[in-house]
């Protein structure tokens, strides 16, 4: 579904739910007014009010917080109705809740546009999250807090729960194939979490008998089933969108907003980009627009993108990055990609190569060593709490072999590997970016692509990472899936 991202104030919701909970209902609410009131109310300092979602009467969705963060909209709970919630007496619902506001109609009940809208999105958000579509699941805040009426008598949710159904083109899909761009896992459910059950090659054509909404990525939570039963993301195919495979005509125009417009090329997934939540004020990078012919790619060396955003703010020599990818593949972008800030840290060039590239920062911690005393742990370089000796704070076991990567590079053998998600997003924002600035996209030839070479870098177009530049670092290096980004001369390791 088309949703219009407005986001809110940053203390009228929580970032990321407590530990052990995750969505489990859905509350549906008055807007109190309409979209536009809705809008100034989340996003006033203070308020401590949010919603996930307010649906318009025209249809219109918008939305206000990420799912997998917290809203503040059914905190207080008075003489509660609803068993869900009875269950768990000393447990703020919105912890474990999901909230909608319907703005409220000029006059009379709610449009049909709008019922529509709120019974495919409720039905969206009951499968990414495994919620049981009944009375039970799905509740008025009334049933929450029975001092409000709210969402009011016209709102009838035991019919708009009838309505949000199954997509009755999930299984007109059967027997259709759709070809991979890039490769793709292909895993026991329709999660990033699933055991991985085969890799699957890229330019490879896979059946399908079925589609579903499962973990989102980048954007996108369809994906495919196939003869046996197994799960891959549709944003590693050609037909991202499923519908699109039920379309009567292929040679007709398509509004999919996850289509390109040049249908000569190959389907490309959409990207969800968050331009609110690790947004640099204004006076903290560089307003000119040089032309851009350069992507560079770093890693933070920590374990979030919030851990690199931090060490921007506030910095005057006006360091960071114009997009933050983090660990779960979501994208941020910092400030505006045609401006620019230094990211490289070349002496000797007084900006140049920093204005004419654009700087994408990847949340991962990079070389780990084995623990002093155990040499079956991979560390990376925090130090253990209280001492000062580097490398003292456990990644994984080496048991773990998915998360690192075992290869001698610049003095370091062990690196942390990057999530499948996180690839993705990469090869989906690095696919927008190439298009919109006309960059080649193309990575440096093979004996070049992990060294550092400033003779030949200064006349390169295209993409290149942080390690072209220094040989001091080792971002984004040998241990990131660069066959998946899906470019003609892509060499591993």
């Amino acid at each position: 579904m088309d949703k219009q991202w407005i986001g809110c104030a940053q203390d009228n919701f929580r970032v990321g739910r407590p530990a052990g909970f995750k969505p489990d209902i859905i509350v549906l609410h008055s807007a109190d007014g309409s979209l536009a009131d809705a809008s100034m109310r989340y996003n006033k300092p203070g308020a401590l009010q949010s919603m996930h979602y307010a649906i318009g009467n025209n249809g219109e969705i918008h939305q206000y917080v990420q799912e997998a963060d917290t809203a503040f909209h059914a905190g207080l709970v008075v003489n509660p109705s609803a068993g869900f919630i009875k269950q768990r007496p000393n447990t703020n619902p919105n912890f474990f809740s999901i909230g909608i506001a319907l703005e409220e109609p000029v006059i009379g009940s709610p449009k049909a546009t709008q019922w529509a809208a709120c019974s495919k999105l409720i039905r969206e958000i009951a499968d990414r999250w495994r919620i049981t579509v009944d009375a039970d699941h799905v509740l008025s805040h009334s049933a929450i807090r029975a001092s409000v009426n709210c969402p009011g008598s016209s709102i009838d949710i035991a019919n708009l729960v009838a309505a949000a159904l199954p997509d009755p083109a999930v299984n007109s899909v059967a027997g259709k194939q759709v070809g991979l761009l890039s490769r793709a896992n292909l895993r026991s459910r329709p999660s990033v979490s699933a055991p991985v059950v085969q890799v699957m090659e890229a330019n490879s054509k896979v059946e399908i008998v079925s589609f579903t909404v499962g973990d989102v990525v980048s954007g996108n939570g369809f994906w495919y089933q196939d003869k046996d039963g197994c799960f891959f993301w549709a944003g590693a195919t050609d037909r991202p969108n499923p519908r699109l495979l039920v379309t009567p005509s292929e040679g007709e125009a398509s509004t999919d907003t996850m289509v390109l417009s040049n249908q000569s090329t190959a389907v490309a997934a959409s990207l969800a980009i968050n331009r609110s939540r690790f947004r640099l004020p204004a006076g903290q990078f560089f307003t000119e627009k040089p032309k851009k012919d350069l992507i560079v790619l770093h890693f933070t060396a920590g374990s979030s993108a919030k851990s690199a955003f931090d060490t921007w703010i506030g910095d005057a020599q006006h360091v960071a990055a114009a997009y933050l990818i983090d660990v779960d593949g979501t994208v941020y972008e910092v400030f505006d990609p045609t401006q620019w800030a230094y990211h490289l840290g070349v002496k000797g060039f007084n900006g140049r190569l920093d204005q004419r590239s654009i700087a994408i920062e990847i949340a991962n911690v990079g070389p780990l060593r084995p623990a002093a005393d155990n040499l079956d742990v991979l560390n990376w370089w925090p130090p253990r709490r209280g001492q000062t000796q580097p490398f003292g704070s456990k990644y994984c076991d080496k048991t773990q072999t998915a998360k690192y990567m075992h290869t001698s590079y610049r003095g370091e053998q062990y690196f942390a590997t990057f999530p499948e998600q996180q690839v993705q997003a990469i090869r989906l924002l690095l696919n927008d970016l190439c298009a919109r600035f006309s960059i080649p996209k193309t990575l440096p030839p093979k004996a070049k692509q992990f060294e550092r070479d400033l003779d030949f870098f200064q006349g390169y177009s295209g993409i290149a990472s942080h390690v072209n530049f220094r040989s001091d670092k080792w971002d984004i290096g040998p241990a990131f899936d660069w066959e998946a980004l899906g470019i003609a001369n892509a060499h591993g390791a």
